[in-house]
């Protein structure tokens, strides 16, 4: 599914023609993203345990749900980290912008959410999310979907934003039409 923005066009041809010539690691890409009930930031050191722990928590969903979920064993604190640490690093070459969303009122990381395949030439990208079980079922998955969507046609000024979901998995499916994404196909 698909989102498509017309209402910049001047704000992002500026923005072209200025970084017609720079390195894309130079793109400001501004921290942390809120909303009413999170703090959605990057990745820091040591998130890496609490990123194994919410997995273990929620790993039925997520090998249902997720490619990426196939081996248990390969999210462990210590694997999390080393991989948390190769996505600090992809975050700062703005390869990828992975990222967290703390629960404001407990402090609690709730949501694992981003930006991939990010092409910034052409002004888009994909984005996804995933929330713990403990956090589920509150609307939480849609408040960051929709703070992904605004931050990235705002912040990032881009034109089009893929989200991508399994077939069958309904929630994800009425987050994306209520978000006002295009169904494009399978």
């Amino acid at each position: 599914m698909r989102s498509n923005h017309h209402g910049s066009g001047v704000y992002v041809s500026l923005l072209s023609i200025i970084m017609g010539g720079s390195s894309q690691v130079l793109i400001d890409v501004p921290m942390p993203i809120r909303t009413p009930r999170l703090t959605i930031r990057s990745k820091q050191l040591g998130d890496g345990g609490i990123t194994s722990a919410a997995v273990a928590e929620t790993w039925e969903e997520l090998n249902r749900w997720m490619r990426w979920a196939e081996n248990k064993e390969a999210f462990t604190a210590e694997l999390m980290e080393i991989r948390n640490r190769q996505v600090m690093a992809s975050f700062l070459l703005r390869e990828t912008i992975e990222l967290i969303g703390i629960e404001t009122r407990t402090g609690k990381a709730v949501v694992w959410c981003g930006f991939h395949d990010i092409d910034w030439k052409a002004r888009q990208c994909d984005t996804g999310y995933w929330v713990r079980r403990s956090a589920q079922c509150r609307g939480l998955a849609t408040e960051t979907a929709n703070a992904m969507l605004r931050y990235a046609f705002g912040a990032l000024a881009m034109q089009r934003v893929g989200l991508t979901h399994s077939s069958g998995n309904e929630p994800s499916r009425r987050i994306a039409e209520r978000l006002g994404f295009t169904f494009e196909g399978i």
